[in-house]
């Protein structure tokens, strides 16, 4: 069998000619600069507040990333309410939720779901199964806000995990709207019941 010698430059090197790459391909996707704006750390606080210093017309798209949160209330939730007017008077109804959630307890992996149109809050954390309050449980995830400034209605998107009550993992996936044009520049995180014995909060604004 004959054997094929190759270009010794282009395979030592490990160059390749330039002739043969298309210049597009080497053009990196514009995904956007997610922007830092602020971090509060929980200490047996009753609420977390962004306002309308952060929540700007700057970002069509906020996320709010919450990490090793711990609450005082076994089995509780965190969730959030959204205000027009800087923390004036906040939207404690009308919220839209579709919800997927599950935990490693269940013998068959299996989801479950439910959804509904007058939830008093966002749901962050702690739907379904609860968040234990048990020595090393706790919960982290995302709320992604899109352009809280739109003419049309607010959406938004949760995702997280914690080790729920029960002390199983849980996976929780929630979308969730207000049908409103009535703009958004402050978003408060309150647990339903007691507080949050800790956990950081950390607000980005993503540049498109």
């Amino acid at each position: 069998m004959a054997l094929t010698r190759l270009p010794v430059a282009n395979t030592l090197t490990g160059t390749i000619p330039s002739g043969n790459i298309a210049t597009s391909s080497l053009a990196a996707a514009d995904t956007g600069s997610i922007i830092k704006l602020q971090t509060q750390t929980a200490s047996t606080s009753s609420s977390i507040t962004f306002s309308s210093t952060y929540i700007t017309t700057t970002y069509k798209k906020y996320y709010l990333d919450y990490t090793n949160v711990v609450i005082s209330s076994d089995g509780g939730n965190i969730s959030a309410t959204v205000s027009a007017n800087n923390g004036g008077a906040y939207t404690t109804s009308g919220y839209y939720y579709w919800r997927i959630y599950s935990n490693s307890g269940t013998s068959s992996n299996s989801l479950s779901s439910s959804g509904g149109t007058a939830n008093s809050a966002l749901v962050m954390l702690g739907t379904g199964v609860g968040i234990g309050t048990s020595t090393d449980e706790s919960g982290s995830g995302r709320l992604t806000i899109f352009d809280p400034f739109s003419a049309d209605s607010k959406l938004f998107i949760s995702e997280g995990l914690c080790i729920g009550d029960s002390g199983a993992l849980v996976q929780q996936y929630i979308y969730q709207g207000l049908v409103t044009s009535t703009t958004i520049n402050n978003i408060k995180i309150s647990p339903n019941t007691g507080t949050i014995v800790s956990g950081e909060f950390t607000l980005y604004g993503v540049a498109t």
